[in-house]
């Protein structure tokens, strides 16, 4: 499974939030969230659990966010 980072980039900047307020969001640190932005690591079992509880809060539909491998 891969984040699609053009997707989530693309949600950020539609709602004028950084990184760092996304990583907020997901209640994760920031550096975490910035190595999977940028394809430096995988997204894990907390990066997507606190992405589906993202989407779940804001109305989202979770697989729009991800590849499927």
């Amino acid at each position: 499974m891969r984040l699609n980072v053009e997707k989530v980039g693309k949600m950020l900047k539609e709602r004028g939030w950084s990184e760092v307020m996304f990583a907020r969001k997901l209640n994760l640190d920031y550096s975490y969230v910035y190595r999977v932005m940028r394809g430096e690591r995988g997204v894990g079992k907390k990066f997507l659990a606190g992405l589906m509880k993202f989407c779940e809060k804001e109305g989202l539909n979770f697989k729009d966010f991800i590849f499927l491998d």
